[in-house]
């Protein structure tokens, strides 16, 4: 039986912020938009779960938040969370998961998709006070880019 030599206990914060700054790179570098949400995904979640124990809000949290202090009005009850956090996961769910009832292809918006899940992992990550490589990189093409903000992210 092999002997396990290079079993190491590590920080579960730690391992989501390298599996950010990977999705980060893969994202601007535009190697691999779907690999860029997997690993943002993943780190989105575990830096969600830190702010939970930790009785903070997680983006997602704050966006069912502001998303609910309309939605009754429009809908005449309070959304569901579970169906609204299926919505916001749909795409990484999708590149996660293929059951037997699942078609083989999927029709999505990958950068789309890649965008809005490093905001999320991205916010989680910095109201937990965890520097990140390349998040001003991001922010800026983020600015820039979707938001139209221009040069540098400046929208004056």
């Amino acid at each position: 039986m092999r002997q396990k030599i290079t079993e190491q206990t590590y920080l579960r914060i730690e391992l989501a912020r390298e599996q950010l700054e990977v999705a980060l790179s893969l994202f601007l570098d535009k190697a691999s938009y779907a690999a860029a949400i997997t690993l943002a995904g993943a780190a989105e979640e575990i830096f969600g779960m830190a702010l939970k124990r930790s009785g903070k809000a997680s983006m997602l949290d704050w966006k069912l938040e502001q998303t609910n202090v309309t939605y009754p009005f429009l809908h005449g009850k309070p959304i569901n969370r579970k169906k609204f956090i299926d919505q916001e996961n749909k795409t990484r769910n999708a590149l996660k998961h293929f059951n037997s009832s699942d078609d083989e292809s999927i029709t999505l918006d990958l950068e789309y998709s890649a965008w809005w899940m490093l905001v999320r992992a991205c916010e989680n990550a910095s109201r937990l006070g965890i520097t990140v490589e390349r998040v001003d990189d991001f922010n800026e093409y983020f600015y820039s880019s979707v938001l139209g903000y221009g040069e540098g992210g400046h929208w004056y």
